[in-house]
């Protein structure tokens, strides 16, 4: 084969996408040229350049749901400008949907990729669907070839690397928990009929792929060498460390010693349970965890999202891992399809309130989160909990609608009470669920409770004042919250995280007048935001991010003010940088600095 050239592809992260980065590395070991494209904001034009200068042989994607009807329009366009260039698609939506995918795509991987892509580059696969192969080990990621394309990633103080694949829980929204009785009917008989063979008819679709600590510390080290600005690593297992007989001991020996850089990690809270495992992982160099809540009431974590954890070992862990000064951020999905379940549970906004509380309660108790992040659920068809919202009537798309973020408005419908599992047999009968204005109602609570999620756990007693916000009749405005939340710190009277905060306004405000800005409606904007900023942590440094965010986004240099988009997105990378992933902890107050005070 005279054309060596593969062009890989992808929706834009700020996080480096690493199956293509380990695909590639494949495809650089058997002696191809490399390239890649990442789409931003479904504009395909560039990527279309690409294809134009690099002239590949050979075109992948890796798709998810929420981005594949993009997708599909520009691999039609692609096939017809390029008729000569083979296609691959795969990636979550192609193993969820392989019949589908196939219609504008020559090969579709389901599952892991590595086999198939070397007898796709070999030239021995036959276009149609490539069922998932035996497992296969990492080949070592095209991180040079990667940054020098893109080079704003090589130049991020934060470096992403996966450790592992697969997942041992079963949580119902994650395409980990994906098995193929969940997607058999999506794909021809034959194909189905031999990956039971290979899988069993319950066998997950998403197997563990567990690297060794030989590659992984190969890779940690060359990150070290060649992008010496690197501050931080950020292991995107879903359960790091998950191996503390073999694995862990043998990396937390090497890690520490051969590379050096401290490292976030993501983990399950019963996991915190085993001392042994935190100990492992202060000795390697963890500095942070991440730590998945999803929802307060145990009965909706359990029935609706099969996390089966009670709430104390959430207190228990926090305490133990806040002691210890490892910094924590909390993850939680709101706008859940509430109203099913066996007991009864709040739902709807008093649900999503449970978890502002519960996170609130955390903080005070246990000297944890030092972050706390919210998402929206989308349904995505294939999941587990795609096939919940489907049963029982909360959702009836076919994903066209679902976005492709986590922080745009919900698609789901939602019951205007619980209700319990005979929802199934009643979801057709009118009156159960919200409509018009009272379903938009819930829908921009739920998109406002997640802009400002994070800052409500921060405030002391900070529940009560988002319950109070988001029950009002009143319309959100940043003056409103301005005022509201210098009201409830000010009913706070003998508790001192309130007194500090209280105090720091009129620094925040000053810096703001200090600043300069011409633009009358952005100063407005953030004059209204004083209270909000002097509860971040590193308030000023946050201030002026956001500032920045609001210039960037700017439409013709129009007097604009910041959108909570800006808003939001300005606060969560401050958040990231200066507090959540920065190894010391200057910017963090007193109670998280020192949560054995608490």
């Amino acid at each position: 084969m005279k054309n060596k050239r593969i062009l890989f592809s992808a929706s834009y992260s700020v996080i480096e996408p690493l199956g293509l980065l380990h695909l590639a590395g494949l495809a650089r070991d058997m002696g191809w040229e490399r390239d890649f494209s990442l789409v931003k904001y479904h504009d395909f034009e560039p990527f279309f350049e690409k294809v134009r200068d690099f002239k590949p042989r050979i075109v992948g994607f890796n798709v998810y749901t929420g981005n594949h009807l993009q997708l599909h329009e520009a691999f039609k366009k692609l096939r017809k400008d390029h008729p000569n260039i083979a296609t691959v698609v795969g990636g979550p939506h192609a193993t969820y949907f392989p019949s589908e995918t196939l219609k504008f795509a020559d090969f579709v991987v389901m599952s892991e990729g590595f086999e198939p892509l070397k007898s796709i580059l070999n030239g021995e696969a036959r276009p149609g669907i490539l069922p998932l192969s035996s497992g296969t080990r990492f080949p070592q990621s095209d991180r040079v070839n990667f940054y020098t394309h893109y080079p704003d990633h090589g130049k991020s103080r934060i470096k992403s690397v996966i450790t592992m694949t697969g997942c041992p829980y079963a949580c119902t929204y994650c395409y980990n928990s994906t098995k193929l009785e969940n997607i058999s009917s999506n794909m021809p008989p034959e194909i189905a009929d031999g990956m039971v063979k290979k899988l069993g008819s319950n066998g997950r679709l998403f197997p563990k792929n567990v690297r060794t600590v030989d590659d992984v510390v190969a890779e940690g080290t060359e990150i070290a060498r060649l992008w010496p600005d690197t501050k931080v690593i950020y292991f995107q297992d879903d359960v790091h460390g998950f191996d503390i007989n073999d694995w862990m001991p043998e990396f937390a020996e090497r890690w520490k010693k051969e590379v050096g850089i401290p490292y976030h990690a993501q983990m399950r809270w019963e996991m915190t349970r085993q001392e042994r495992r935190l100990d492992l992982l202060q000795r390697a160099g963890c500095f942070g965890l991440t730590l998945a809540i999803e929802a307060a009431d145990p009965v909706i974590r359990t029935e609706v999202l099969d996390r089966r954890m009670p709430t104390e070992i959430m207190f228990e862990g926090m305490k133990d891992i806040a002691s210890r000064g490892l910094k924590v951020r909390t993850e939680q999905i709101t706008g859940l399809p509430y109203g099913a379940t066996s007991k009864p549970t709040s739902i709807n906004l008093d649900a999503d309130l449970e978890l502002v509380k519960l996170n609130v309660e955390l903080l005070a108790k246990s000297g944890g989160p030092t972050m706390a992040w919210a998402s929206t659920l989308a349904p995505y068809k294939g999941t587990n909990m795609g096939n919940y919202c489907e049963k029982y009537g909360f959702y009836n798309g076919d994903n066209s609608d679902v976005p492709d973020t986590f922080f745009e408005k919900s698609v789901l419908r939602f019951p205007k009470k619980w209700i319990g599992p005979d929802l199934e047999r009643v979801k057709n009968e009118p009156g159960i669920w919200l409509e018009g204005s009272e379903l938009e109602r819930y829908r921009n609570q739920n998109r406002e409770l997640r802009n400002i999620f994070n800052f409500v756990t921060l405030v002391p007693e900070g529940h009560e004042l988002a319950r109070k916000y988001f029950e009002s009749e009143k319309p959100f405005s940043y003056d409103r919250l301005g005022i509201e939340t210098i009201d409830h710190l000010r009913s706070l009277s003998n508790n001192g995280s309130a007194g500090r905060i209280l105090s720091q306004i009129g620094e925040i405000r000053a810096q703001i007048d200090s600043m300069g800005i011409k633009d009358a409606a952005l100063v407005k904007d953030l004059e209204a935001l004083v209270p909000y900023f002097a509860c971040i942590p590193g308030g000023k440094l946050a201030v002026e991010r956001a500032v920045k965010y609001a210039h960037a986004i700017r439409n013709g240099g129009n007097s604009q003010g910041i959108s909570q988009t800006a808003l939001s997105t300005a606060i969560r990378h401050h958040l990231y940088d200066n507090v959540l992933y920065a190894t010391d902890n200057l910017h963090l107050p007193e109670n998280l600095r020192n949560p054995s005070k608490i």
